[in-house]
């Protein structure tokens, strides 16, 4: 190990600091800054860029933001895995720039837009389709053709692929040097990660308005290419100040690092060459929503009974837990099939599959009755409960993230933007949830302090089953919103801006409750997979939101939808719906929050 690895936090003079913190606070502050800049200013572009330009039908838009939005979330398990095993945090985040930076600068290669050709239309010139078929001049089309820029396409896919990619490698690990530049009992630690959050949040904030702007009024490469000039300067200013991370972010073991495993070839650069393939098939995964939705089930499914299992033989010896790993294993290959079969990669009609449905989940459910009869402990009941809760965010992230879905292509076609004598593009809407959790995040924290004071502070589960009723909520206003259109058919902004910030509160009671419940009820043994098994159901989340938007596809011409009235019709179909959603399920948690309580044995 190396001299600066081996030295603590103590160590550093204060000379290094900044405003009483380490300088290197400020260097991770700026590049997650740019980096979230970066990431939100194309995340709000994306399916209206698929729609208006590409021309995408409304479900193949949001197919690939499904499955990108998943992959997204969903990498920086290994990534983080990668880090601490190999490479350590301070190269995976140069690495993981890199990809980000390559893969923003590609986005901006628009090709030329898409052409609708209506049915009856006869072509003037010749076209080769995708398939490579030509359609010789002179052809008359018999259906609505949409002829598109395949290889730019092919390049937007391959710049999505170098995202994924680099927030694997990047995400995880910036969070973690910041932790890791002050001692275990530094009080400073949690107002230093809040200086640390606040700067995802500006980041957000600034580039919705600004790359959304840019995009939707000069033209998409421009909200693209700002958002790759983000990263770009985040990559610069983490290469600058890697002096001020006091060593802490290098590799466990730089020897073995720097060892041979193929003719010149070290391991660190074994790690670096296998993304090139690793690069192909996100490439393909991201073209490929039902085989993202697919793994992402089959492993949460297994990472939840593996965990139970875990907890149930924790204190037990192995061989008086057949009967366990019976319940286990059934219950991931009936989990797994239901799964594959209903996405049309195994054999079996629909009755059979709803059956497996049924079956996978009666199987859990006597599993986990099984251990509190056997098996009850501590452990077990505190396990039982955090994949519970873990399972209830599924529901609030794919209510929450309709905002870069349907609410998007809502804000577009059926609502007045216009206020102040300004008129707001649809994607800057995204800016209001970083702003209003700039504006609430410590009223929040300073409340829960003031009840906890007075013993009236509500419990995890209570926490959760708030959050997901206010996501719930948050889509009755604009249900309620939806029965005052203007006389183009649209609506005010005001039930929108509701909306976010019903659903910022609700993020507020639950997504950092939630991060700090897998720490305190998961095994220590176990706690970094239990985490991963939180971020694998957000990836889940993400796809299943697009799902669920789907469910309110409205048919365009060339990008734009003719009835208004109609469309509007359509969404507050799917907003009462997920509204429903949300506030049964939340009232639901509220119910057995008594239980889940007395599961979590004395853990608040």
């Amino acid at each position: 190990m190396t001299e600066s690895v081996a030295a603590t936090a103590e160590d550093w003079s204060h000379d290094d600091e900044l405003f009483g913190h380490p300088k290197g606070l400020y260097v991770c502050f700026t590049t997650e800054l740019w980096e979230r800049f970066s990431f939100y200013g194309m995340k709000y572009l994306l399916l209206l860029y698929l729609t208006k330009y590409h021309l995408f039908t409304d479900e193949m838009g949001l197919d690939v933001l499904g499955s990108y939005a998943g992959l997204v979330y969903a990498l920086p398990v290994i990534g983080g895995l990668i880090a601490d095993r190999y490479l350590g945090m301070r190269k995976s985040v140069l690495f993981g720039g890199i990809l980000l930076s390559l893969g923003h600068i590609l986005m901006a290669v628009e090709g030329f837009k898409a052409i609708n050709y209506p049915a009856g239309t006869v072509l003037t010139e010749s076209l080769t389709l995708a398939s490579g078929e030509i359609l010789a001049a002179g052809t008359m089309l018999s259906e609505a053709l949409t002829f598109r820029d395949t290889a730019a396409l092919n390049v937007f896919y391959f710049a999505l692929a170098l995202i994924v990619m680099g927030v694997g490698y990047l995400k995880p690990n910036i969070s973690t040097i910041v932790g890791k530049l002050y001692p275990q009992d530094d009080p400073r630690r949690d107002s230093g990660f809040t200086i640390f959050y606040m700067g995802i949040n500006i980041g957000s904030f600034a580039a919705t308005l600004l790359c959304g702007w840019l995009g939707e009024t000069f033209g998409w490469k421009y909200g693209f290419g700002a958002a790759g000039i983000g990263m770009i300067i985040g990559l610069i200013t983490f290469s600058y100040g890697q002096r001020f991370l006091r060593g802490h972010a290098e590799p466990s073991d730089p020897e073995m690092l720097s060892r041979k495993v193929f003719g010149p070839i070290t391991r660190e650069w074994s790690i670096y060459l296998l993304t090139l393939p690793a690069l192909g098939l996100m490439w393909l995964l991201v073209q490929h929503e039902p085989v993202v939705l697919l793994t992402q089930n089959v492993f949460l499914i297994t990472a939840i009974v593996g965990i139970i299992l875990y907890s149930m033989i924790y204190r037990k010896a192995e061989h008086s837990n057949v009967a366990a790993y019976a319940f286990a294993a059934t219950a991931i290959l009936v989990g797994i099939y239901a799964v594959g079969a209903n996405l049309g990669f195994l054999p079996g009609n629909a009755v059979l599959v709803e059956y497996a449905a049924y079956a996978a989940i009666a199987i859990i459910v006597a599993f986990v009755i099984y251990g509190f009869r056997t098996h009850n402990s501590d452990e077990f009941g505190r396990t039982v409960v955090l994949m519970f809760l873990i399972l209830t965010t599924v529901v609030f992230w794919a209510l929450f993230e309709q905002s870069a879905g349907s609410m998007t292509l809502f804000a577009d076609r059926v609502v007045d933007r216009e206020a102040f004598g300004i008129t707001f593009t649809a994607a800057q809407f995204g800016s209001l949830n970083a702003g209003f959790i700039m504006l609430l995040a410590l009223p929040f924290a300073t409340l829960w302090v003031w009840l906890a004071k007075r013993n009236l502070e509500p419990t995890t589960p209570i926490k959760f089953g708030l959050g997901i009723i206010q996501a719930g909520l948050g889509f009755g206003a604009l249900v309620f919103g939806a029965q005052f259109p203007d006389a183009a058919g649209k609506i005010s902004m005001i039930w929108l801006i509701l909306a976010y910030l019903l659903h910022t509160t609700g993020e507020l009671c639950l997504s950092p409750v939630g991060l700090s419940a897998v720490t305190k009820l998961s095994i220590g043994r176990v706690v970094g997979v239990s985490m991963g098994t939180w971020f694998l159901a957000t990836a889940l989340s993400e796809t299943v939101a697009t799902r669920l938007g789907k469910m309110a596809a409205i048919a365009t011409g060339g990008g734009e939808v003719t009835d208004s009235a109609g469309a509007l019709a359509t969404y507050t179909l799917l907003f009462e719906f997920l509204m429903f959603v949300g506030v049964g399920v939340g009232v639901l948690v509220l119910l057995v929050s008594p239980l889940l309580r007395r599961g979590m044995h004395g853990v608040h």
